[in-house]
């Protein structure tokens, strides 16, 4: 194949890199792209889509790497690689950052963090912005501050022809409307953000640990928590065999968030380990970074819950993991949604799922030498379960097996979705699994 007309670095099999370069932080996807040119100005994203419309060949568009079925890479493909592409620029004149895709989210937050500021992003400090903000984007602060695309005030992107463009309230709006929720490489490739960012001194960060003798009282609590609880704080949880976790972010001092918790520390079997510390926001971040690993094998999604499920489907789920395979590989996740999150019209962003009350996510992990399969067909039992007592899949928790997955992601916004994809990618460029398709005209 010849490369001529890709600028950027581009990496081939016959380059020494390429064995780790075409990996995924989801060690289980083996994918063998055609090349990998790692782009670092819009020029380079330019030239590379025209070049696969020049040579036929398919595209996807990665920043870090982080999507769960690793939608951002295919056998070959040309994978168009924006992590370079990572300049993050603060207006605190007018409280504003132009953060650029590939700009992963630790490094946000410390920039904006010598700035006085905090940001509303995702937990995972590795995790690149593009795929978290076009998803939507849940987090620690979405409670309190809405979801990460609900702060986007504009974005660029370039476009199936190459061309550079700008999408807001104003101008491309339906665009814009689109990427806020559906833009993961489904209409072009986002190379910039300008958001809203706030003003944080010191949170509260919270983590607390339990062993499993509190497992179904803890999720009954969980439900009734958030029905009630002040929008300052918001809280990822989860449970597998050995015991439960709650991580959590309050916008408020540690007096007030014992008070506010007091039901989760009367819970028994709380471990020393536990903690509940006032401090400065990037420190808060950085404790809650350290909870996550290297990258691994896993099969994972999650799901949109609505109502309060029953204590049957608690103890249910309970002996789902009771009985799951592995030691502490498999995992029932909670991911605190409501607060000002539920005051956006479901139809304001392409993101629809605005009424939803938590998002459950079933998650099994497992190593090379395992059988796959078995960890596979678990996360597949509980889903099939927790189907109808759920409504919707979140975009960002992908799942390859899911059928009708437009309407699953995009709820009632799935149609709008066709006829924007239609009037900006007709010839569906920008295609994977499970992507957007246009309309047949």
């Amino acid at each position: 194949m010849n490369f001529q007309g890709l600028t950027g670095k581009v990496i081939t099999p016959c380059d020494k890199e390429y064995a780790i370069l075409r990996l995924e932080y989801n060690l289980d996807i083996n994918k063998f792209p055609l090349a990998i040119v790692y782009c670092h100005n819009y020029i380079d994203v330019s030239n590379a889509i025209k070049w696969c419309t020049r040579n036929c060949v398919e595209l996807r568009v990665r920043t870090r790497g982080h999507n769960y079925e690793g939608y951002s890479t295919g056998t070959g493909v040309l994978v168009i690689d924006i992590s370079c592409i990572s300049e993050v620029n603060i207006d605190t004149k007018h409280d504003i950052a132009v953060i650029q895709a590939g700009a992963n989210l630790l490094s946000i937050y410390s920039i904006l963090a010598d700035k006085g500021y905090g940001f509303n992003g995702g937990t995972c400090p590795t995790v690149g912005i593009s795929g978290l903000v076009l998803g939507g984007g849940i987090g620690l602060s979405c409670r309190n501050f809405g979801l990460v695309t609900d702060n986007l005030l504009e974005i660029q992107l370039v476009n199936e022809h190459g061309i550079l463009i700008i999408a807001n309230d104003h101008i491309n709006s339906e665009l814009f409307w689109a990427c806020r929720g559906a833009g993961g490489g489904n209409f072009g490739v986002v190379i910039s953000y300008t958001f809203k960012i706030h003003k944080v001194d010191k949170i509260t960060v919270i983590q607390l640990r339990w062993n499993e003798a509190s497992r179904e009282e803890f999720f009954d609590l969980w439900q009734c928590f958030f029905k009630t609880a002040t929008e300052k704080i918001s809280c990822f949880a989860g449970f597998n065999k050995e015991g439960i976790y709650l991580n959590g972010f309050f916008y408020g001092d540690k007096l007030e968030a014992e008070k506010i918790l007091k039901d989760f520390l009367l819970l028994p079997a709380l471990l020393e380990a536990s903690s509940i510390e006032y401090v400065p926001f990037i420190s808060a971040v950085k404790a809650i970074a350290s909870f996550y690993g290297p990258p691994n094998r896993f099969k994972a999604t999650g799901r949109f819950v609505y109502k309060t499920l029953s204590e049957k489907n608690i103890k249910k789920l309970v002996q789902f993991v009771d009985n799951s395979p592995g030691e502490d590989n498999c995992f029932i996740r909670l991911y605190s949604l409501g607060g000002t999150i539920k005051e956006v019209p479901c139809n304001s962003t392409a993101y629809y799922y605005r009424k939803a009350e938590y998002i459950i996510g079933i998650t099994a992990d497992f190593e090379k030498d395992d059988d796959s399969d078995i960890y596979k067909e678990w996360v597949a039992e509980v889903l099939q379960y927790v189907n109808p007592l759920t409504n919707g899949t979140y975009v960002n928790f992908p799942y390859a097996e899911l059928k009708n997955y437009g309407n699953a992601y995009y709820g009632k916004n799935y149609p709008l979705l066709m006829v924007v994809k239609t009037i900006y990618d007709p010839c569906n460029i920008f295609k994977f699994q499970q992507s957007i398709k246009p309309l047949i005209i």
